[in-house]
């Protein structure tokens, strides 16, 4: 079970994080030009869409977990040694 949080973590909980913050972000600056916020808040929102997506993917792959993370470890190994 927890191979299967780790994943999601790695692979889909950056872009939710990252589009709550721009979203939250968007709110905050009420200073900000409207269209501004709203293309801002939009941004945002597809960050939070995008994390939907890859949970979608995650749920419906017929790879296991541990075979997934080792493979995104793996990758991660590669990319370090370039």
């Amino acid at each position: 079970m927890w191979d299967g949080v780790e994943l999601w973590l790695r692979k889909a909980g950056g872009p939710l994080l990252l589009g709550l913050f721009v979203m939250a972000l968007a709110v905050a600056r009420e200073h900000w030009w409207l269209p501004l916020r709203v293309l801002v808040l939009l941004a945002g929102a597809a960050g939070v869409v995008a994390c939907g997506a890859e949970t979608w993917k995650l749920i419906r792959s017929r790879e296991s977990t541990t075979t997934a993370l080792d493979r995104l470890e793996a990758e991660g190994r590669a990319a370090e040694d370039r």
